[in-house]
């Protein structure tokens, strides 16, 4: 028999695992935000470069310092190109996109970024501004629990600062514990993923008599 190195077995269950993702995030991965606007979901691809970087140019310093808690000071085509080239071994990397002034645009980006034994992943979102506040941040939440549970993670992660409440709200209704860390200066949330998180329609859990965030 020939011998088959272990990088290129890594491929190839990176390849199927990529797929059944794919199908797992496009699945119902359609939402509208409440403007109006029908939006998308699915893993991003080298091809997302430019859309990226558009994207992330859209983004406020403090949109940015919000979700890498640091000032961003490489070039947004720089950072899209780290971000469409994902290691789908430890990184789930979503796009929502929607068409907008007849072409398509993406309007914000998230992450699952998983430890070895997949037992637990980092949560991260970022929305363009100006796509905050009309939903969106709930549906991509939706949308990688959804995600990881297809993955075979036990529990997610998220660490942000207390005065991001939108990302607060957002998660205590998705039933997220929270710990404050008094010295650091930050909030970290998680969940244990169950079978209830695979069906998850986007954007479900708004706030009673209200939108989602």
């Amino acid at each position: 028999m020939g011998h088959v190195d272990s990088d290129s077995s890594a491929a190839v269950r990176s390849s199927g695992m990529g797929d059944t993702l794919r199908v797992v995030c496009e699945r119902d991965g359609h939402c509208q935000l409440r403007d109006g606007t029908e939006v998308c979901f699915r893993l991003i691809g080298p091809t997302d470069v430019p859309a990226c970087s558009a994207m992330l140019s859209s983004c406020s310093p403090k949109s940015l310092y919000s979700r890498y808690e640091r000032v961003v000071q490489e070039p947004a085509s720089a950072l899209a190109s780290r971000l469409c080239c994902p290691n789908l071994e430890a990184e789930l990397t979503v796009v929502a996109e929607a068409h907008v002034d007849g072409s398509s645009a993406l309007l914000g980006v998230a992450q699952l970024l998983a430890d070895p034994a997949h037992e637990a992943a980092e949560y991260a979102v970022l929305v363009a501004d100006p796509w905050q506040s009309k939903g969106l941040g709930s549906a991509f939440t939706d949308c990688c629990l959804r995600l990881a549970h297809a993955w075979g993670v036990g529990r997610v992660v998220a660490e942000f600062q207390p005065g991001n409440m939108r990302i607060i709200r957002i998660l205590e209704k998705r039933a997220f514990d929270f710990y404050r860390d008094m010295q650091d200066h930050v909030v970290s949330g998680q969940k244990r993923i169950s079978s209830e998180d695979a069906d998850r329609p986007l954007g479900a859990a708004s706030a009673p008599g209200g939108p989602a965030p």
